[in-house]
Formats: C-alpha cells, structure tokens, sequence
C-alpha cells in the first residue's frame, strides 16, 4: 500500500499535509469481536507502519514471510504483545518528553496486557492488544503532523483464520525493528530460549542437560532449525496429550531456509516458550529449579552459544516426546544431539 502525500516544515516539524483520514482516534471494536476484526486491526496497522517508514525514508525489509500451517489464539496473542512493546518503545523514543495524545481509556502501561487466564484467548483479546498498539503509533503519527492522502479500503469480507492474522503480526513486528533501527541481539534470542529451557525443565520433572560442547562457527540458521526440531517435538508431545494447538509451519520450507537473521530465532523462540507455557499450565507440572550456573550467558553471545542451548532444549523435548502421557517418564538424562 502506497500513501502519497507532500512533504513540509511547519514550527520545525517535519510533517505531511493531508486531504483526509486523521488518525487521532483508536480503533473502535465491538464487545463480540471475531478474527475478521483482527485481520482488518492489523492490515490498519501495516498502513500507519508503512506512512512512518515513507516519511523517514526507510524502506521496508525483506524477509521471508512465515508460512503458518496451525496457530493457536495464544501464539496470536504473544505477537501482538510483542507488537505493543515495539509500538510504545518508538512512541516514547520519539515523543521524548512531549505528551502522547492517546484516547481515553487507551492502554498506557509500558507492557501490554497480560495474557488471559488459563490461555482462554478470544478474538477481542487479541484486537485489544492490536489496538493499543495502534493507539500508540497514531499518537506518535499526530505528534509527528503525519497523516494518510488517501486511505485504501481494507478487504474485510473474507473469512479470515489465526495463520493469517499471525503472519500479519510477525511482519509488522520486524518493520517496527527496523524503524526502531534495532536488530534483535543475540542475547535477547538466547534469553528467550534460556526461558523454554526453565519451562521445559519443568515438563520433564526438573531434568535439564549439559550442554554439548560449542560448535563454533554456527550461523542463526543453524539455531533455527534447531527450533523447528523443538517444535515438531512439542507438537508430537501435545498431541500425545490431546493438549492441541501447537503452532505448525510449513517444516520442509523452514527448514530449507538459507536467509535467517537473530528477529527470526527470537520469534519462533517466543513461539516455542508460548506452547511450553500452556502445556505446563494445561498438566499442572511442578515448578523446578534451573541450574543457572549450567546455562549463564556467555559476556558475547554468538549464535553458537544460541544453538548449544537450542540443543538441550531439543534434548528435553525429545525426553517429553518420547514420555507416557501421564508423566515426563524415566529414563537417563538425553544428551543434546
């Protein structure tokens, strides 16, 4: 979508002259609110992104898009968690000290809202979330004089499914870091699979292994297909436990990827840590105490410290995989493979 506008200074402000559409309100939505709701919030969403990164002269990024097979409300959910801190850090970054007009009763928080109770996610949860975002990056759009000459009429007829919604969000999710020009360290991909890890451990009865001996050289692909691995062997875990809704891309595709960067690790990380969270909700499993010492980040983290750890929580899984459904099961400690 291409917004076409002129652009001016007015009082030192670099902004854009519209004819119509001023984005000062939220997004209003309905109590009962259904995926096509969403679909429509996000896609608003990409255009607010797309004006902002027309007006500072950032292009958007290539990356490859992906390819949902099965999500779950909850994998929907945690994007769009991850889509309102990115909002309300650019807001704040380039607000500085000036006031963010946000509407009344708008989300202020630094983080967003929780997760629902029991992963019972609807729909209108998602969309609150979406919008607060929203909110956010219209504030930051009015503080900046921006606004749309020609706002494009958003299909909304179809029906519209979680993959759709889901691939939506991890796109704006990486436009946003590249407005923020910020790259996802490696640190925060490796702080993310160190949480699966503890949440694993929990899974498999306080078992966490050693670590395999680093394996130098390791590229964020190679931690990448670790996590697929991680993924298939949750999905074949809840399955077992009739617990459902694993997200499930397009594994042969994934795997072949060549193009990978740190962003793509860290979110299929979150996606990973969202399944472990529910499943560890949905047995009760006791809490277990990681062995800190075992897994402390390295001062620079490279993406083989990254795939060292994608092995021991490969390793769990595989345990968890492999388990009775009614336990995490005995057996020796696994060895990351």
């Amino acid at each position: 979508m291409v917004c076409l506008a002129r652009l001016v200074r007015r009082g030192g402000i670099r902004g854009l002259l519209v004819a119509a559409c001023v984005f000062c309100g939220g997004l209003g939505h309905a109590a009962e609110s259904d995926l096509g709701d969403v679909y429509q919030a996000v896609m608003e969403f990409h255009l607010d992104i797309n004006t902002l990164q027309f007006t500072v002269g950032e292009p958007p990024p290539q990356v490859t898009k992906w390819l949902v097979v099965e999500a779950a409300p909850r994998h929907v959910f945690g994007q769009a968690q991850i889509l309102y801190r990115n909002a309300n850090q650019l807001a704040e970054e380039v607000a500085g000290q000036r006031m963010l007009r946000l509407p009344a009763g708008s989300w202020r928080r630094s983080q967003p809202r929780p997760m629902p109770e029991g992963f019972a996610v609807r729909p209108e949860d998602i969309l609150q979330v979406v919008t607060d975002a929203g909110n956010h990056i219209r504030a930051l759009m009015g503080l900046q004089n921006i606004q749309i000459l020609n706002k494009p009429l958003i299909e909304r007829g179809r029906a519209r499914t979680l993959a759709d919604v889901l691939t939506m969000i991890v796109e704006a999710n990486r436009q946003l870091d590249a407005l923020l020009h910020r790259e996802v360290l490696p640190r925060r991909a490796y702080n993310r699979v160190m949480a699966a890890v503890d949440r694993a451990g929990d899974l498999v009865g306080g078992r966490y292994p050693l670590p395999s001996g680093l394996e130098t050289g390791r590229r964020p692909r190679d931690a990448y297909r670790r996590l697929i691995g991680c993924l298939e062997l949750l999905h074949a875990a809840e399955r077992a436990r009739r617990a459902g809704g694993t997200l499930v891309l397009d594994w042969d595709r994934e795997l072949a990827r060549e193009q990978v960067s740190n962003a793509d690790v860290y979110h299929l990380a979150t996606a990973v840590l969202a399944d472990l969270d529910f499943l560890t909700k949905r047995l009760g499993t006791q809490v277990t105490k990681m062995p800190r010492g075992e897994y402390e980040m390295p001062r620079f983290v490279f993406p083989s410290h990254i795939h060292q750890l994608a092995g021991v929580l490969e390793a769990q899984l595989r345990l968890l995989a492999t388990a009775p459904a009614a336990g995490a099961g005995n057996g020796e400690d696994p060895t990351p493979g």
